[in-house]
């Protein structure tokens, strides 16, 4: 078994709700006890860390499962070049414009980079594993069988304190994306994460939320998951009114407990 760690996102964290969950920093195939191990791989793209770590699906042996994350990394890797050469995605386009007529906020197309390089990197996996769990800098993306969920706990860090953590939520699916800044003042949005079907999808809403501030996300998510849009996503948004969440998550976000060091 193999374990990687974003050394650039690692958080310490004595608390009691938040030491049980796997950290934002970690990708530790092991945590949602699967019922056989994982093939494990990681790659520095993008300026960041692609981590992976996978379950073959039915009969399927460790070297199809090992050519398949071969070309999850070769998906991410050309994304990168792509857009490295201005060369425009239809796709990337398409969330931006969703994203520019819902909220007003322009966003230009390499802050979806990391988004959409995931989703590619799920579609290179999807016909050979049966369940994979992606990490690319600051956000990770789940695909399985509909029937099962991964339920793993993702952490929250706070931005300006690594001892700290804001809480953490369980992704049952999908994608998970956190943005955040240091130093950030009355209404401005310290940090961000966000709950979606695709990881592109919170890769740009993550994105709007830092600009149009912790109110606005809250009610624009909501907004969201109601015709005609049906864009479905929830927010768990910090600022100096504290830390809050769409009320569809629930228990699926674990606030902090406790005093911090």
């Amino acid at each position: 078994m193999l374990f990687y760690i974003l050394l650039s996102f690692l958080r310490i964290n004595l608390e009691p709700a938040i030491a049980r969950s796997c950290a934002l920093s970690l990708l530790i195939a092991a945590c949602g006890r699967e019922p056989r191990p994982p093939i494990s791989r990681a790659w520095p793209l993008m300026g960041t860390t692609l981590s992976a770590a996978a379950w073959g699906a039915g009969g399927a042996d460790s070297t199809r499962v090992a050519r398949a994350l071969d070309a999850a990394r070769d998906s991410v890797h050309r994304i990168d070049s792509l857009l490295r050469k201005r060369i425009r995605i239809a796709a990337l386009d398409s969330v931006r414009e969703e994203v520019r007529r819902e909220s007003g906020v322009a966003l230009p197309p390499d802050s979806l980079a990391i988004g959409y390089a995931l989703d590619r990197a799920a579609l290179a996996l999807g016909p050979v594993v049966d369940s994979t769990l992606l990490g690319l800098g600051e956000q990770f993306r789940w695909i399985g069988p509909a029937t099962r969920s991964t339920h793993r706990s993702v952490g929250i860090p706070d931005p300006d304190n690594t001892l700290r953590s804001l809480g953490a939520v369980e992704m049952w699916g999908g994608s998970v994306r956190t943005k955040s800044q240091r130093n950030a003042h009355g209404a401005t949005v310290r940090s961000v994460t966000v709950l979606a079907a695709t990881a592109a999808a919170a890769d740009a809403w993550a994105a709007a939320f830092m600009v149009v501030g912790c109110d606005s996300a809250l009610a624009l998510a909501l907004r969201l998951g109601q015709p005609p849009t049906w864009s479905r996503v929830s927010v768990v948004c910090a600022d100096s009114a504290g830390v809050r969440s769409t009320t569809d998550l629930g228990q699926r976000f674990l606030r902090p407990t406790g005093r911090v060091p």
